[in-house]
């Protein structure tokens, strides 16, 4: 169309690709304010292609600018706003382009796109709370490994020598004995056991299918003991609001459910979700296979049971989705709270370990001499 415009007739016409943005990061909540200022554009009347220009000359975000240009060249050449974002996977992904698809052919693109501001705030808020929940006991864990380590390292075999004479007359406490076995043997061999992880790591990647170890690792995290619930409340709660939303800006149920299972960041719920799909593509109902996977809560089951008879899905949906996040968020504050004691209690116990080692010696008969 702008060669046309122009008078200009292509010789020759040869495939092109979009460069993915490399090296550019771009942070969810950037996305999230710009859908939300092209919504308020839309809303007050500015068109389409002037309000993306406008955000393009916005935004602080060196890869979000470097996309909204090359958006902004595709629906001035008379693309759509979906398919121009389409081209620019690792930044929008498929919910993104369903939703906003969704809102131009029914009309409703700056509602679509706000409700996406909405999704992509409340997801970065839940991942912000998991961080900061679980940063304050990853510091204890690593501070206090790197503190026992060095002690077993550096400072515990320079008592060896004054065990020697304990050693010799059999007199060495069993205690000791096991503090300087682990301590010679991290001095020996802890930084070639080391080198060895850091070379097997990617060795066993290359080696067990990325997919099977997903699978494997999302089904291990649904039933660990404690933190199983949390994970299994978070993943519902992506699928129903995911979910809820597409079905809100018109997406139909079969598209929005296949873009649902995939938001759930859960292997083994996923699969259970495209289980349930295939029934309802069969004109049955959405609870059932869901209850029969045996990974969705009774109450979550019977509300969208409920839901699906008095024909108000979505509603009931986002509803889930705010009660499911507020239950995990009192279900990890409540963990991290006992998280805390217990590794002082662990870290507490290893270094009374320590000091009982090194100080029965001196109470066998100064036997040290």
């Amino acid at each position: 169309m702008a060669l046309a415009q122009q008078a200009i007739m292509p010789l020759t016409l040869k495939e092109g690709r979009v460069t993915p943005l490399r090296g550019q990061r771009v942070k969810p909540a950037a996305i999230a304010a710009a859908c939300s200022l092209l919504a308020d554009q839309l809303d007050t009347g500015v068109p389409l292609l002037k309000a993306l220009r406008v955000m393009e000359q916005q935004t602080s975000s060196d890869g979000l600018r470097t996309a909204l240009a090359r958006i902004s060249e595709r629906v001035a050449d008379g693309s759509t706003l979906a398919d121009a974002m389409a081209e620019h996977g690792p930044l929008f992904g498929e919910l993104e382009v369903s939703m906003v698809r969704a809102g131009e052919e029914g009309g409703f693109l700056d509602e679509s796109l706000r409700r996406l501001a909405i999704v992509r705030e409340r997801q970065e808020e839940i991942r912000g709370r998991l961080l900061s929940a679980l940063a304050y006991p990853a510091l204890l864990m690593i501070v206090g490994a790197i503190v026992v380590v060095g002690m077993l390292t550096f400072f515990v075999p320079k008592f060896e020598p004054l065990f020697d004479s304990l050693r010799q007359s059999g007199r060495m406490p069993w205690p000791t004995t096991v503090l300087l076995v682990i301590s010679s043997l991290l001095k020996t061999w802890g930084l070639a056991t080391l080198v060895l992880g850091a070379i097997a790591v990617p060795v066993l990647k290359s080696l067990i299918p990325a997919e099977r170890a997903r699978l494997f690792y999302d089904r291990v995290s649904l039933q660990l003991k404690g933190i199983g619930p949390v994970v299994q409340s978070l993943a519902i709660a992506r699928f129903c609001r995911v979910l809820g939303t597409l079905l809100q800006n018109g997406v139909p149920m079969l598209k929005s459910l296949d873009i649902a299972r995939r938001a759930t960041g859960n292997r083994v719920l996923s699969e259970t979700i495209a289980v349930a799909a295939e029934n309802i593509g069969a004109g049955k109902s959405l609870s059932i296979p869901l209850a029969a996977s045996g990974h969705f809560p009774p109450d979550v089951l019977e509300m969208l049971s409920v839901a699906e008879q008095s024909n108000k899905l979505e509603t009931v949906l986002l509803k889930l989705a705010d009660k499911l996040e507020s239950r995990s968020q009192l279900r990890l504050d409540m963990l991290m709270k006992l998280m805390e004691p217990l590794l002082m209690v662990v870290m507490a116990v290893i270094v009374g370990f320590l000091v009982i080692a090194l100080l029965m010696p001196v109470f066998e008969g100064n036997g040290l001499s």
